[in-house]
C-alpha cells in the first residue's frame, strides 16, 4: 500500500484503482498494447508524483479529501515515432505528456514496388484518467476503474479519375491542420505538423497515398487538403462536400476520397473499411 499525503483519517480518501483498455466501442485489449504504463497524480491540478502499479496490476491511491485529485496513466505501444515527456513536481494537467519524435520530417520515402508504407508508424498512444473531487468517495476505501483508450488516428488518401480529368503528370498531396503533442488533459496541443506523404496511381488509374498515422485534429481546428499537379496547387479544401470541416477524432481509421469528375470535384471523409464496400461517388 501507498503511504498517505495526509496522515489524517478524517481527512484521507483511498482509491483502490484497476486500469482496462478498450476500443471507444468497448472491446476490452490485451495490457501489452499499452506498453510501459505510467501513472500520474495531479493533486488541485498540479502534478504531485508518480504512481506505481502493485503486483496485482491495481494502483493503490490515498490522499487528502479537501483536495482535487486526478490520476492520468500514459503507455505507449511503440516508442519509435512518439517519447513521453515526464511531468516534473508543479506542472500543470495542461502540460505535454506525449509528443511525436522527429515530426518535422513528415514526407515518406519514395515508394518501392507499389508497396503502402505509413508515416510515423505509431501503434497505439494509449491514454486515460481517474478523477476525484471532494465529496466522491461515500466510504474511506473505494474500488474504481480507469479507462485507456487510443488517440491515434491513421488516414488513407484515395483520389479517383485523376487522370482521366486532370491528365498525366506529377501529382502529390498536402495535409494541413495537424498537431505534435497530447497534454495530461487529453488535448491535442503543440507545434504544427504538415504530412505530405509520397503517392502513385495503381492498375485501375486510383491514386493513393502512403498511410498517415497522427495525432487527432485538436478542438478548433481541421485539416486542409491539398492537391498538386507539377508542384502546382489544383485543389485546396477545409471542408467535405457537405461543407463540414475535416476533423479527426481519436481511434479514426478514416480516408480522404475525392473525386474529379466533369462537374467538379467532390471530396468525402468515411471510414477506410467502407472504401471499396461498392460505395458509388458522383
Amino acid at each position: 500500500m501507498c503511504s498517505c499525503i495526509n496522515d489524517d483519517e478524517s481527512l484521507r480518501v483511498q482509491y483502490n484503482v484497476g486500469v482496462r483498455l478498450t476500443t471507444r466501442t468497448g472491446e476490452v485489449l490485451p495490457d501489452s498494447v499499452a506498453g510501459s504504463v505510467h501513472a500520474y497524480m495531479f493533486i488541485e491540478g498540479r502534478y504531485s508524483h508518480e504512481v506505481s502499479r502493485e503486483p496485482d496490476g491495481r494502483y493503490y491511491l490515498c490522499f487528502d479529501n479537501r483536495q482535487t485529485m486526478r490520476l492520468v496513466a500514459v503507455g505507449l505501444g511503440s516508442s519509435d515515432s512518439v517519447q513521453l515527456v515526464p511531468p516534473v513536481l508543479g506542472d500543470s494537467l495542461g502540460s505535454v505528456c506525449a509528443r511525436l519524435r522527429n515530426y518535422g520530417e513528415s514526407r515518406s520515402a519514395t515508394r518501392t514496388s507499389g508497396t503502402i508504407t505509413e508515416i510515423t508508424p505509431m501503434s497505439y498512444i494509449c491514454y486515460g484518467g481517474f478523477s476525484y473531487s471532494p465529496g466522491d468517495a461515500l466510504r474511506d476505501s473505494s474500488f474504481a476503474t480507469l479507462v485507456m483508450m487510443n488517440k491515434n488516428v491513421r488516414i488513407h488518401v484515395v483520389i479517383r479519375n485523376l487522370l482521366s480529368q486532370m491528365g498525366a503528370g506529377n501529382y502529390t498531396v498536402k495535409l494541413e491542420g495537424f498537431r505534435s503533442a497530447l497534454a495530461f488533459d487529453g488535448s491535442i496541443k503543440g507545434d504544427s505538423v504538415v504530412y505530405e506523404p509520397h503517392g502513385g496511381f495503381d492498375s485501375n488509374g486510383v491514386f493513393s497515398t502512403d498511410i498517415i498515422n497522427a495525432m487527432p485534429t485538436a478542438e478548433g481546428d481541421s485539416v486542409t487538403f491539398t492537391l498538386y499537379k507539377n508542384d502546382n496547387p489544383i485543389f485546396k479544401r477545409t471542408t467535405d462536400s457537405y461543407g463540414a470541416p475535416i476533423t479527426l477524432s481519436p481511434e479514426d481509421d478514416k480516408a480522404i476520397v475525392v473525386d474529379v469528375g466533369v462537374m467538379g470535384v467532390n471530396l468525402r471523409v468515411m471510414p477506410w473499411s467502407e472504401v471499396n464496400s461498392g460505395t458509388v461517388f458522383y
